[in-house]
């Protein structure tokens, strides 16, 4: 059975570079045999999480988030460097989800204007780790200088996004089948680790 790879975009501007790593690192999940779909956040009208209205989660954009986030094996998640920081989109997203996202593994990248987006990138891995996922231990981050014409122009940031991409593919099973069995072990068995906390 083919891994199931959802990509999501947290940024929500015209022309967005950060999509274009997504999807860079999408088509190579694809080539690697990867069911994959796309989540354009810009697409997708979502309020602002409030733990207080449990309303919010019977309307039809909070559904297909969640319908799409169990659906998925794995992510590519990519965001924009903000303030030094995750897109509020991409955190708005995350704050829906926790068991749809636990045991799974992602994939980040990101772009900047010129830092290369490192602070968004561990603040989206650190936020995806609070919600029991796993990170691949390295990222893709490109700045403004690694674009010409609104194209990806850098082999540097082009080989990482491809090798993130297929990475995602090859260790998801692995990580998603050890966490399913761990989590038949029932809560109340300490030898199911964190994935007890799931069950």
């Amino acid at each position: 059975m083919a891994v199931k790879v959802l990509g999501v975009c947290g940024s929500t501007r015209d022309g967005s570079r950060t999509k274009l790593l997504v999807e860079l690192a999408m088509q190579a999940a694809g080539e690697s045999g990867a069911e994959t779909k796309l989540l354009d956040l810009r697409e997708v009208t979502l309020p602002i999480y409030d733990a207080r209205d449990s309303a919010l989660f019977e309307l039809a954009p909070v559904s297909q988030i969640v319908e799409l986030a169990e659906w998925a094996d794995a992510f590519i998640l990519g965001s924009p460097e903000y303030h030094g920081g995750i897109s509020g989109a991409l955190k708005n997203w995350m704050d829906y989800l926790y068991d749809e996202l636990s045991g799974k593994l992602a994939g980040v990248v990101s772009a900047s204007g010129g830092g290369g987006g490192t602070t968004s990138i561990l603040a989206t891995k650190q936020s995806f780790a609070y919600c029991h996922g796993f990170n691949l231990p390295f990222h893709a981050g490109a700045r403004g200088s690694d674009f010409e014409a609104g194209k990806l122009t850098s082999e540097k940031v082009i080989d990482r996004c491809i090798r993130l991409g297929h990475d995602v593919v090859r260790y998801a099973p692995i990580l998603r089948t050890a966490f399913d069995e761990a989590t038949q072990l029932g809560r109340d068995d300490p030898r199911s680790g964190f994935a007890g906390f799931h069950a």
